[in-house]
């Protein structure tokens, strides 16, 4: 009985890559209807991935926060929940929540970008990690005026990361913690500042 070993082949050529789509390529099979209208799948660096689904305490903390904006924000400003912005050709997400600048039939033809967000909210249950790297790296680099709100409900903290204009980095990142208060100032607007106790507990 003869034994062969086998050797491993040396690959030619390159090697395989995922094929990259582009925030035009995905807005099409969007409008195709190639893509379910009921799956929360977005692009981030030129690949389709899907949100996971909301705990509770996601659910609580993200509507918590919607309704304290709605109430605050003035005539050409309005809340988004989970609506897609285009950051650039391959990053289109959708935060949990947003404010944009103007009205929602402004975007009937386009996905608002770094012109109109005012600010994000993430919601952070397990997602800490993206929300404080990569996420926070991109929306630093693509929003010029939009502040950046990480809520970390394991920690029971706001973090508050304002933008430095200069040079489209987070300058400032302010802790809120239980009695304290989150001031913004959005689209040179001061807002009535949200108590802690009213978007976490």
């Amino acid at each position: 009985m003869t034994t062969t070993t086998l050797e491993t082949p040396t690959p030619i050529g390159p090697p395989e890559v995922p094929f990259p789509i582009s925030a035009d390529a995905f807005t099409l099979l969007i409008d195709k209807g190639l893509i379910p209208r009921d799956r929360r799948v977005f692009l981030w660096d030129g690949r389709l991935l899907e949100k996971m689904a909301k705990s509770r305490s996601h659910a609580a903390g993200q509507d918590s926060f919607s309704l304290a904006l709605s109430r605050r924000l003035p005539i050409g400003m309005f809340v988004g929940n989970e609506h897609p912005i285009q950051l650039d050709e391959s990053h289109l997400p959708l935060p949990d929540l947003v404010v944009l600048r103007g009205k929602p039939l402004d975007f009937d033809d386009r996905y608002p970008d770094g012109r109109d967000v005012l600010l994000v909210v993430e919601v952070a249950v397990t997602s800490l990690a993206a929300d404080l790297g990569d996420r926070l790296d991109r929306y630093s680099r693509t929003l010029p005026e939009a502040t950046y709100i990480v809520a970390d409900i394991p920690d029971r903290r706001e973090l508050i990361h304002t933008s430095q204009k200069s040079n489209n980095v987070h300058a400032t990142c302010t802790e809120v913690r239980a009695g304290g208060s989150i001031a913004l100032r959005l689209g040179g607007v001061d807002i009535e500042p949200i108590a802690y106790e009213e978007v976490m507990r």
